[in-house]
């Protein structure tokens, strides 16, 4: 006998029935941990709380909104009560919360604070063990899904701020129990396959609940993190999330969006540095070529000093010799009424005893000579 089909509207009517009827369900207190919130802008609280194996979606109204609802932080150990409503046109049902009360850590965040205290004991978040980032990386590896949003954000902005950078994405599960696992053989596959070619890994996946996001947590990708040589970004959910993958690698972008603006230069804005470093670099050529100008004219300024000062001084030490010969001419001394008289050899007689009998002398006068003999 055939089963007669009911619509899908006919089968979520029977489902909302179900709700409203049941006694267990309206209302019930649901004890958890927080592992989604969103105050959101039309004053109500989205939230998602969990425990090992399932989640719950809720919802708490502004008009129940209480002290302890505007303190809850993710994380937090609650117990919510409320009634259970079914949302037909979507097939979906969540927790209309009517009061919270807190109980205290949840599991997910003490296990989060124990492993982080551990390996920060062990040095695993040491400045000094962290690898800078190259500044023009020639290649880098995106691990991460191949089908999120976040990889389609990463390869954008990465192709968008340069050209020069090859990109390869190597894809691996990012939540469920296998991910970390897959994640940590994709970083080994990675940095023992591609060393010395990728240059920088950037890790990480989109936004998603604690619960979501609690896989790099997981302590085996933190030491493969660790013991990467490649340098690794990790950049896990939005802003406000934080992963034990985020303390561990060697730089923590907030978003998927930021480890790809931060892995790479925007080549408009390097073309622009590239611009003025050109400017920088003509203008000190253009001050060191005025200087050594300077310099040299000012040597030659000097040079030229210095040349004219010693032809002066030649000058005038021959004008005062040129002086002292002029006044020592024996011609200027003849022309006062002196004679030189000199012997047959040409030697100068100075004296009258000098003057030797027969001998033939010369007797110069200035205006000529006239020869005698001694007597």
């Amino acid at each position: 006998m055939a089963i007669t089909p009911f619509t899908v509207s006919q089968v979520n009517e029977f489902i909302s029935r179900m709700f409203k009827t049941e006694p267990l369900l309206r209302p019930v207190a649901v004890k958890g941990e927080i592992s989604y919130l969103n105050y959101h802008s039309n004053g109500n609280i989205y939230l998602s709380i969990s425990d090992s194996k399932s989640k719950l979606d809720g919802v708490v109204f502004s008009n129940r909104i209480t002290d302890t609802a505007r303190s809850l932080s993710v994380g937090d150990e609650v117990i919510l009560t409320g009634n259970m409503e079914n949302f037909p046109a979507q097939s979906k049902y969540s927790l209309w919360v009517n009061s919270v009360e807190m109980v205290g850590e949840g599991d997910l965040a003490i296990a989060f604070e124990k492993l982080k205290k551990k390996l920060n004991e062990e040095g695993l978040f040491d400045k000094e063990h962290k690898k800078p980032l190259p500044e023009y990386p020639k290649h880098i590896g995106v691990i991460t899904s191949a089908t999120g949003a976040a990889v389609k954000d990463i390869l954008k902005i990465l192709t968008d701020r340069t050209k020069l950078t090859d990109i390869t994405v190597f894809p691996v599960l990012v939540q469920g129990p296998g991910a970390p696992s897959d994640i940590v053989r994709m970083l080994k596959i990675v940095e023992n396959q591609f060393f010395g070619d990728v240059d920088l890994i950037i890790l990480g996946r989109g936004g998603g609940s604690s619960e979501d996001l609690s896989v790099f947590n997981d302590e085996g990708i933190a030491r493969a993190i660790y013991d990467c040589k490649i340098p690794v970004i990790s950049a896990v959910g939005h802003e406000i999330d934080t992963t034990i993958s985020d303390f561990v690698a060697d730089a923590r972008a907030e978003t998927p969006t930021a480890a790809a603006q931060m892995a790479v230069r925007n080549i408009v804005e390097l073309r622009d540095t590239m611009t003025v470093k050109m400017n920088e670099l003509n203008r000190e050529l253009a001050n060191r070529i005025m200087n050594k100008d300077f310099q040299v004219r000012g040597a030659f300024d000097i040079l030229t000093n210095k040349v004219n000062e010693l032809f002066l001084n030649g000058k005038n030490a021959a004008d005062k010799y040129a002086l002292i010969l002029e006044e020592n001419d024996p011609r200027k001394i003849l022309s006062k009424g002196y004679a030189l008289v000199t012997d047959a050899k040409g030697c100068t007689v100075t004296t009258a005893s000098g003057i030797k009998s027969d001998n033939a002398y010369s007797i110069r006068f200035e205006d000529g000579s006239a020869e005698v003999v001694g007597r």
